[in-house]
Formats: C-alpha cells, structure tokens, sequence
C-alpha cells in the first residue's frame, strides 16, 4: 500500500521519536500526531495536558502507523560507529575511552562539546540514522513509501 509521507514528514517522525515521543502517522490525512512517551523518561508527565491526543489516536489506532523509539543500547551503537568512523585515530580513541566511562552518553557529548566540527557532523549522522530508522519501521509495515 503506498503511503505519501514526504521526507519532511519522515524528518518531522525522526525528530518526535529523539526526543522521547510517541509519534504516528495517521494513514488517511498525513498528519502527525506525538505525546511525551512515559518510558523515554517522561515519567510523570502531565497526561491530563496530552489526554485529547492519546485519546485521539487510541481511539482511531488503525488509522495510524506508530512509531517506536530508538532503544538505549541502539543509541550507544550510533556512538560507536560514529566513532569508529573518526578520521583521527587520537580523538577516536579518546572518544572511545569516554564512553567507557560512567554516563556514557553524559561523556559523550562533553567530547562532542570540546569538537565542534564533530558535534556538527554527529549530528548530521544521527539524523541520518533516525531518519533511516523510520524509513525501515515503514518497510516492517509493509508500507511503500512514494516521494
């Protein structure tokens, strides 16, 4: 079944599910539909202030397609293949003993803060990546994607 999901709209569901989302794509009008997801650490999150729109979509749920989050450990092989993909082998391995370290993600982007041209470039390849990310949930679908 072909779905006309523009790469904005593939953007826009990449950002959503970074940011600890629920995010869905309803099938008919193309809209996007996202609320704070209580597992990626929006524990406590005011529902009441979300409630039309979980209801929304709960109520209508084949009309949607839902988006799952990227895992912890999904994200922690991003930092290492962006890593291992460091032209300079000193900052790759300093890089990789970072995350070594307690807090790896914290490490991470302290690193990332002392090298702003990899901080630019790192954030290229993770939107790369996310973007690829629900392009493949689409593909799990069964959803041909026409742009």
């Amino acid at each position: 079944m072909p779905v006309n999901i523009t790469p904005e709209k593939i953007k826009e569901i990449a950002q959503d599910i970074d940011c600890g989302m629920k995010c869905f794509y309803h099938i008919a009008s193309g809209d996007i539909v996202s609320y704070p997801d209580e597992l990626k650490s929006h524990g406590g999150f005011d529902e009441e202030m979300w409630e039309d729109t979980i209801d929304k979509v709960e109520n209508n749920y084949k009309e949607y397609i839902a988006f799952e989050g990227i895992e912890s450990h999904e994200s922690f092989r991003l930092m290492e293949t962006f890593i291992n993909n460091i032209a300079d082998e000193k900052t790759s391995v300093y890089f990789t003993e970072s995350i070594r370290r307690k807090k790896p993600f914290q490490q991470f982007k302290f690193c990332l803060q002392e090298y702003a041209d990899l901080q630019q470039q790192w954030y290229q390849f993770k939107n790369e990546q996310l973007i690829k990310w629900v392009d493949d949930q689409l593909e799990a679908y069964n959803f041909k994607i026409s742009r």
